[in-house]
């Protein structure tokens, strides 16, 4: 009985999960992943360059969940003899997506692009434009699925044929993305910053059918602010939008960065977001040296509760900024949204 409740709640997920974002990969730490989150965020660094990486392991109470590790690395000042007025970047992306009952593998390699200028003489303003060209491969494993005409006498038969036509267990495609950057910095308390990007713009074929199934482009709005409240702490709001042909997705919240006494500067974050008519998501994250480290958890306010119980999904973050000691003179960007 405790497993037929099971498999029906799963049931349910799936009916309600049609109602979120799910076509393409996404983080409740959005800002601990900037090539997931903005083209236009490659090489926008406190230092040099950037390591990141990131793992979400959402749905583990149900039998078969989603889990999403990723990395990437990015760098900024490329050729400071030839460009003189802006600030080149590039970046590296790899994430390994894995779901469902058939073992749904999404594999994509993508490589990123940016460029960043100071619009105004005093350097208050930043813009970044940037773009990415990626290679998905997403691929299945029918046997790992169970059909209605394999039940036989009500118990399942493995040897039974599923009657379905799978044209294809693989199948890969180019995608290419797109973003623009904007921050200002005020006074030296206040940061502000605003960020818009488009996925998928040349809507590739996705399909194991040899169907027209095109995948849909993905918008995303973000910004947010840094604000000192004094010399220790700082106050950081921030919000996501998505959206994906009939799907949304909202993530609003903010989060208290404070100073720790000891060498290197040690800081500790915490705060909450909230994902509209879906989950809370308590967030702790430490700063030290140049690492930061970052924990949060999905808990379910929706319908959702009924097959996850409350139990979202656990997200884990790693950030590591590096300089790289050069005979060239460059000027790093000094500023970095943070959540």
């Amino acid at each position: 009985m405790k497993k037929l409740f099971t498999h029906l709640s799963f049931i349910l997920l799936l009916l309600v999960v049609k109602s979120t974002v799910a076509q393409d990969i996404h983080y409740s730490q959005f800002y601990a992943s900037p090539l997931t989150l903005n083209p236009a965020l490659t090489g926008i660094n406190d230092c040099r360059y950037r390591i990141s990486a990131n793992y979400k392991n959402q749905w583990s109470s149900i039998p078969a969940p989603f889990r999403t590790p990723s990395v990437s690395f990015d760098i900024n000042s490329l050729a400071p003899k030839l460009i003189k007025t802006g600030n080149l970047s590039a970046g590296l992306l790899l994430y390994n997506d894995r779901s469902g009952d058939g073992n749904l593998n999404n594999l994509s390699i993508t490589a990123s692009g940016g460029y960043m200028i100071h619009p105004d003489v005093n350097k208050k303003h930043i813009v970044s434009i940037g773009v990415q060209v990626g290679y998905t491969q997403k691929r299945v494993d029918p046997s790992l699925l169970t059909f209605e005409t394999q039940w036989d006498g009500g118990a399942f038969n493995q040897n039974l044929s599923n009657l379905e036509n799978f044209a294809n267990t693989s199948f890969g495609y180019v995608n290419l993305h797109s973003g623009i950057f904007w921050a200002y910095t005020p006074s030296e308390k206040l940061k502000v910053f605003l960020g818009g990007a488009a996925f998928n713009v040349n809507q590739p074929t996705e399909t194991f059918f040899n169907s027209d199934n095109k995948l849909n482009m993905r918008t995303v709005l973000h910004g947010g602010l840094q604000y000192a409240l004094n010399e220790k702490m700082s106050l950081h709001p921030s919000f996501i939008h998505m959206s994906q042909a009939k799907s949304t997705e909202t993530n609003i919240g903010a989060a208290l960065s404070y100073l720790l006494s000891g060498n290197f500067n040690p800081r500790l974050s915490f705060g909450a977001y909230y994902r509209l008519n879906d989950a809370i998501i308590p967030v702790i994250a430490m700063d030290y040296k140049n690492f930061r480290v970052g924990v949060s958890y999905d808990v379910n306010t929706s319908s959702l509760n009924t097959a996850t119980n409350y139990r979202g999904g656990l997200e884990l973050s790693f950030n590591y900024t590096g300089c790289i000691t050069s005979i060239i003179e460059v000027e790093p960007i000094q500023w970095c949204p943070r959540f």
